[in-house]
């Protein structure tokens, strides 16, 4: 049964992605708030899928902790799809540090510089982090929106721990905005190239913000232990559920 669930999800999840990037072009000669519906979009039918055919569904906690203003950080936990797919889903057209490999990929790439995403190209004179903060810095003034980034700079499979780049913590430092911590279970039910989407609840909880104003060693260290503490609980707690 769990392997006829997962095909079925899988194979729905593949025919709204593709119909989505198919639709994209559309959206390039229309207001910059037609990509972001689409996107909005993705999240939706996701979470349909999960619930009725995975009997996966998908719970936010923290939200209260999520800033009323424009200008901010997220730092999210990156397991698997799944917070790429959500973040967007109850962050309002959120910025995003997007890996500039993804820009080379017909019709994804254009949708990226439509929604005004924040990649890094190394140019003369400019190592890849002075880029990524000058990017960030012109998208604030002119664009402000919340800038969502997975410090660990890819995803990271259950159980596996990896450093966190130093990105995260040069746009903190340089922007002098608050940082909103996110941590997560996902991979658990949703694992990384794992064709399997097991039944449960992703939880996605929303961290107190750390305020600006800590050197970057000490915002380091606090946002990593926040993040990776909160999402080993979240883990113990998807084993709990399974076991019941």
């Amino acid at each position: 049964m769990l392997i006829i669930r997962s095909l079925l999800s899988n194979i729905f999840f593949y025919i709204f992605l593709i119909s989505s990037i198919l639709l994209a072009p559309v959206t390039f000669v229309m207001p910059r708030k037609a990509i972001f519906w689409l996107i909005r979009f993705q999240s939706v039918h996701s979470f349909i899928n999960l619930k009725y055919l995975a009997n996966l569904k998908v719970e936010f906690r923290g939200t209260e902790n999520i800033p009323k203003f424009r200008k901010y950080l997220i730092a999210a936990k990156h397991q698997s799809l799944a917070e790429a797919m959500f973040l967007n889903y109850i962050i309002k057209e959120p910025s995003v540090v997007a890996k500039k490999e993804l820009l080379y990929i017909p019709i994804v790439g254009l949708a990226f510089k439509k929604a005004n995403f924040i990649y890094v190209n190394r140019k003369k004179g400019e190592t890849p982090i002075e880029t990524l903060v000058s990017a960030a810095k012109i998208s604030m003034d002119k664009d402000p929106r919340p800038l969502l980034i997975f410090p660990e700079g890819t995803r990271t499979a259950i159980g596996e721990r990896k450093k966190y780049k130093y990105g995260i913590t040069a746009l903190y430092s340089e922007l002098n905005i608050p940082c909103l911590p996110v941590a997560v279970n996902a991979g658990y039910f949703w694992p990384r190239r794992k064709f399997l989407r097991y039944p449960g609840t992703i939880v996605i909880e929303f961290l107190r913000p750390i305020q600006p104003g800590l050197k970057s060693e000490e915002f380091s260290k606090v946002l990593e232990y926040k993040i990776e503490q909160k999402s080993d609980e979240l883990l113990l707690e998807a084993q709990n559920q399974s076991t019941l």
